[in-house]
């Protein structure tokens, strides 16, 4: 297996649709993309819903966990689950929009490797949904890690943070250890939070997680100490 993309998704069933329909008609070899997805055992409307989203999209498998207050604690056990050589973190509501995606990812992951044998990287995607004129923000959504960069960070998703914005550690620690792969020629569109069109919360899922983690996150991941997070993982890098 190549790939393994996975997220949360609560309430959203529609943007849930369209988001795998976006993998199905992007993916260059769909029988190597596993995409798992985590379900709240509260979340009745998703879980009346399934048996029909997996006859339709029989390459999705859920997982069903209680609620948590921090969003990426059955993100990152889903990441430990993962069957793909490659990790993307993205969510319910985003649509990839580059046709061949998974190829074009491997390839560049491939060749990085001939100079970096330990497959601890991080491949930074392009989101066309936010300021490109704020410094590295369009690379800070969804990363793709390799399984050696996960087993080496030790989660996918930073634990620290509670809610929205978790993704930005992760690049940041990447950036510090000059291991971010370039892949903004690969995009995807975060439907429900483009700041390009000023749409941002729109819908009673996202507007709840944002009011949750202005409640109880006080860390800002723009400007938290990663030093603990960088040197584990370069005690693994050759």
């Amino acid at each position: 297996m190549d790939f393994t993309i996975l997220f949360n998704s609560r309430g959203r069933v529609r943007l849930l649709k369209e988001m795998l329909s976006s993998i199905e008609q992007t993916a260059f070899n769909l029988d190597d993309i596993e995409v798992l997805v985590n379900f709240d055992t509260d979340d009745y409307e998703s879980l009346q819903n399934l048996p029909a989203i997996k006859e339709q999209f029989p390459f999705m498998k859920e997982f069903i966990n209680p609620r948590e207050l921090n969003i990426h604690i059955n993100v990152n056990k889903m990441a430990f689950k993962a069957k793909g050589k490659y990790i993307w973190a993205l969510g319910d509501d985003c649509h990839i929009q580059t046709a061949h995606w998974d190829k074009i990812a491997k390839s560049k992951f491939e060749e990085y490797f001939m100079h970096y044998p330990d497959r601890v990287a991080m491949g930074a995607v392009e989101s066309t949904s936010v300021d490109k004129n704020v410094e590295h923000m369009w690379y800070t959504d969804a990363p793709i890690l390799t399984k050696e960069g996960r087993d080496a960070l030790g989660f996918l998703i930073h634990p620290h943070f509670i809610s929205l914005g978790a993704d930005v550690a992760t690049y940041l620690i990447y950036h510090k250890i000059n291991r971010i792969i370039d892949m903004k020629d690969i995009s995807f569109d975060h439907v429900t939070h483009n700041t390009l069109q000023k749409v941002v919360n729109p819908d009673r899922t996202a507007a709840e997680y944002r009011q949750r983690q202005n409640k109880v996150q006080r860390i800002d991941p723009w400007n938290h100490d990663y030093s603990a997070d960088i040197e584990r993982i370069k005690r693994q890098l050759t």
